[in-house]
């Protein structure tokens, strides 16, 4: 799948990973992910993808999002590059 697992050792102390993998950023995410979800009780497996990108595209554009930003999204022309790393 192209992910990159990063563990980070908290019994020994270590918080961050390569100057990068902060584990206060993973617990950010997770939280706000797990808010955002809950108003949908529950998601099917088969469609979590989806509310993964609907998610991602709210947090790039900080809540301010046009339907022109969702359709360039969509057809994946959208401005932002990816990181995809191994």
């Amino acid at each position: 799948m192209g992910i990159t697992h990063r563990p980070v050792n908290l019994t020994a102390g270590q918080r961050v990973v390569a100057g990068v993998y902060h584990v206060q950023n993973v617990n950010a995410y997770d939280s706000r992910l797990k808010e955002w979800m809950r108003r949908f009780h529950g998601v099917a497996t088969r469609y979590l993808g989806n509310y993964l990108g609907w998610r991602r595209l709210i947090e790039r554009h900080d809540r301010n999002i046009s339907p022109a930003d969702f359709l360039r999204a969509t057809l994946g022309i959208d401005r932002v590059q990816h990181a995809m790393g191994t």
